[in-house]
């Protein structure tokens, strides 16, 4: 299969990685320092709890053009660049293309792509159970087992499946097909939003660990009210109910994460996280619902980034 993964950070460097069997032709695009880096001292990763570095040389190009044609595309970019390579994607006349990451819009960003192209387009999400940090040398990759890509569509089931069937079928990682992904999507979307906020503050502000793991779990059940009151179910459903129903282990939970260091390998960009609170603020239009904690984090960490 000829695969494109479109972005060279943490998230697609270990993706190509997991995919370059002999059957998979990987393709990376990369720009910059890391282009250069890629091509000169090839792909070079350390995996945090496997204590094993492994380098590797894969195909790499900095251009996508209309006819440079790809069985998948894999998007591995932060939500808050998506919608920047939309054009590309939508000029180009590969068919298959997966969003990988946080999104609390799936069907906007589908739409959009759909919408500005010209030729058939099968848009799918996933979303890989992965974390790292980029170094000068190489790549920390932080994964349990072998890793895990969880991928859904918004409608029914996912056209190229047997695709992507073949892709993963001697990949260095588990392919999970999830039901109703959008929920999916937003929940995990409403879990690190104010988690990665509670990162950023615990790091810039000397305000107690008390305070801010009170404020992020009253934000929590701000969001998961928020998305039940618009239809969607929160996945997984304990989610929900812990920090709802059991606040005391939930704060000890907060407590012990901040003080760890698997903090620095899964927090994502103040980019980021932006886009996706403008997006639940869209979502909160006309509700009578208040996301009054959720924006003093969002105000709080936005001071300090």
């Amino acid at each position: 299969m000829k695969i494109l993964i479109y972005g060279a950070g943490v998230q697609g460097q270990f993706l190509a990685h997991a995919l370059n069997t002999k059957d998979n032709d990987i393709t990376m695009f990369a720009r910059g320092k890391t282009l250069e880096h890629l091509n000169q001292k090839g792909l070079k990763l350390q995996h945090s709890l496997q204590r094993k570095t492994t380098n590797e040389h894969i195909t790499t190009i900095s251009t996508l053009s209309e006819h440079d044609i790809y069985d998948v595309i894999f998007v591995t970019m932060k939500y808050s660049d998506f919608y920047n390579v939309v054009p590309t994607l939508a000029q180009n006349k590969s068919e298959n293309i997966i969003f990988l990451g946080n999104n609390m819009n799936p069907k906007l960003l589908q739409s959009t792509l759909t919408q500005q192209s010209n030729h058939l387009k099968h848009i799918t999400f996933g979303f890989l159970m992965t974390g790292g940090s980029r170094e000068a040398s190489h790549t920390n990759i932080l994964r349990f087992n072998a890793g895990e890509l969880k991928v859904g569509n918004m409608h029914g089931k996912i056209t190229f499946s047997d695709k992507l069937n073949s892709i993963f079928k001697n990949a260095k990682i588990k392919l999970t097909y999830e039901q109703n992904f959008e929920d999916w999507l937003m929940s995990h979307a409403a879990l690190v939003l104010p988690l990665n906020m509670l990162f950023i503050l615990k790091q810039n502000q000397n305000t107690s660990a008390q305070t801010l793991t009170k404020e992020t779990i009253a934000a929590f059940t701000e969001l998961h009210q928020l998305l039940e009151h618009k239809g969607h179910t929160i996945k997984p459903k304990a989610q929900s109910i812990i920090f709802k129903n059991f606040k005391g282990l939930s704060n000890i939970v907060l407590k012990s994460v901040m003080n760890i260091g698997l903090i620095n390998q899964t927090q994502g960009s103040f980019k980021e996280l932006e886009a996706l609170y403008n997006d639940v603020k869209v979502l909160n239009q006309n509700t009578a619902l208040t996301t009054s904690h959720l924006d003093a984090l969002f105000e709080a960490s936005k001071s300090v980034s």
